[in-house]
Order: structure tokens, then sequence, then C-alpha cells
């Protein structure tokens, strides 16, 4: 019932959009875009698949996860995601963690949840650097480095060894009631444990952060490579904090896979640039990028419910 709801909510904010926009105009900028460019922004999901799925083999190196099973499940959780609010899609993969390789639960459940924190901060980073830009010519944009900067540096604290998370939730576990305070300070222990274990090689440490900072700004350049075959003739920094505002817009929990706000988002941040057709083509692409690793994950969506042998029969440890 919540996924029809907010479907319905995400076809109200398009149907609104597109009155706005005007058809005529979402169709002669589709017929004007570059199809090289597009082509390139299209193929580019290959390459951000790959690399996504190789920093999962780092975070979870002392497991036997070899590098095919790693995209399925990267592939598999993407499936998911189209369909569950705010990317709760990439936590099933913990459960197939948990089942198949012998990890504890809540460990498990960290060491995803250490993913997606990373995953975050990266994209804000960029977010971060691209406001900067911005604001320069356009003040008021920076208004909006107070919650970009500020989420940054709650997520800088939470993936910093720290032990911040932890000291939060066992105090907050102790007002809890039975197996859920339990659970709670199992988490905070495993949480413990896998952000000493992430940093006590600071060099690995540093390099899976240097990669999640690449596959964001990958993931941004694709949203720019998007814009350029749609004429929008946008920098590129500019578009690192459009296209993060737009993502960002996009996790709000209400809509379908974010259909509706994100799009409306585009529309407005990229609006020096592109008209509102070409807008409305972008925000159509920025769907896209969701929904073609989605279909490729949807062969292996069942292997989260499968237990017993590993995914490929590459899964040695690496």
């Amino acid at each position: 019932m919540g996924r029809l709801i907010g479907l319905l909510v995400s076809l109200a904010i398009l149907a609104g959009l597109y009155a706005f926009i005007d058809v005529g105009a979402l169709w002669r900028a589709a017929r004007a875009a570059d199809p090289w460019w597009l082509a390139a922004g299209i193929l580019f999901v290959v390459p951000l698949t790959l690399l996504t799925s190789w920093r999962l083999t780092l975070l979870v190196a002392d497991v036997a996860l070899g590098f095919l099973e790693s995209n399925r499940l990267i592939l598999a959780a993407s499936t998911l995601n189209l369909f569950l609010p705010s990317k709760l899609g990439d936590l099933a993969k913990s459960g197939v963690l948990a089942r198949r390789h012998g990890m504890k639960p809540s460990l498990s459940l960290a060491i995803v949840v250490l993913e997606k924190a990373l995953d975050m901060a990266s994209l804000l980073v960029w977010g971060v650097f691209g406001l900067l830009v911005v604001g320069a010519a356009r003040p008021a944009m920076l208004l909006l480095l107070l919650p970009v900067g500020g989420g940054l540096a709650a997520l800088a604290l939470l993936i910093a060894p720290l032990h911040l998370l932890p000291f939060v939730l066992r105090h907050f576990g102790r007002w809890m009631p039975g197996k859920l305070g339990g659970a709670v300070a199992a988490f905070a222990a495993s949480w413990r444990e896998v952000t000493d274990w992430f940093w006590q090689t600071p060099g690995r440490a540093g390099g899976v952060v240097l990669l999640s900072i690449t596959i964001w700004g990958a993931h941004l350049f694709q949203f720019w490579l998007f814009a350029e075959a749609l004429g929008a003739g946008v920098p590129v920094l500019a578009n690192a904090a459009f296209a993060t505002l737009s993502i960002l817009a996009g996790l709000l929990p209400f809509t379908f896979a974010g259909v509706g706000t994100r799009d409306a988002a585009i529309v407005f941040f990229y609006a020096p640039y592109l008209d509102p057709g070409a807008a409305g083509i972008l925000g159509l692409l920025a769907t896209l990028r969701y929904v073609l690793p989605a279909v490729a994950g949807a062969p292996f969506v069942a292997d989260f419910a499968r237990k017993g042998q590993p995914l490929a029969p590459d899964a040695a440890k690496p």
C-alpha cells in the first residue's frame, strides 16, 4: 500500500510538472539530443556498476565474496531499490552476507550501512564543492551549504573511528524494550567493530574513501554527459551541485523511486542552462540511470532469498 501511495504521489507531481513543461517541448528536446553524448551517458552505467562491485569486495575483504557475486548483489539491490524507499534495497545485501558467508547479522548490516554512509558522504563532498563554485555567482545557493555541509560533517563523524554512533546507540538502547534493545546494542558493537577494522589499515581505508568519492564523481559526470546531450553547456562543478541536490530530492521517501521530486528539482536547478522541455528529458534520463541496473539485476533478486551455495563460481577469497 505504501508503494502504491508513493506511485500516486509521483504521478501527481509529474502531471503537474508536465502541465508546466508542455509535452511538445519534451518531444522537441528529445529529437534534438545528441545521440553520441546520450550513448556515452547510458553506457556509463557499466563502469559505475563495476567500480561499486569492486568496492564491496574491498569492504568485505575477510569474506569469500568473488567479484562476479559482488556484481550480482549490487545489481539485485538496484532492482529492489526501484521499489523500496530511500535505497532500502541495499540492506538486503546484509542478509546474503549473513546467510551465505557466515557473518553475524549485526556485522553484515553494519558493513552495508558503512557502504551507504560512504556513498552519501561522497555525494555530499561533490555537492559542497559544486555549491561553493555556483555560489560565487549565485550567493543564494550558498544557503544550501548548511544542510549539505552539515550532513557531510555528521557522516564524517559517524564514519570516523571516534565510536560516536556506538556511544549514542548504547545509551538509547538502554531505554528500549527487550529484543529491540538487544538488537540495537548488537548493532552498536558491530559498528564499532567495522569502523575499527576499516581504520586499522589507514592506507586501505583511505583508498576505499577515495574510490567512493571517485564513484560518486562518476555518477555526477554521467548527469553531465546527459546534460551535454541536451545542449546544456553546464560547467562540470556547477552540474555537481545541481545533480547532487536533485539526487537528494529523489531520496525523499514519499514518492516511487524518487520519480517526481527528482524531476522537479532538475527542472528548477538546471533552469539557467536548460529550458523546461530539455530539463524534463534530463529528469527522464536521470530515472533511466536507476532503471537500467534494476532491469539487469532482476534475474538475481531471487538469489537474495535463496540459501546455500554462493551465487557465483568465482566466490573465492579475493
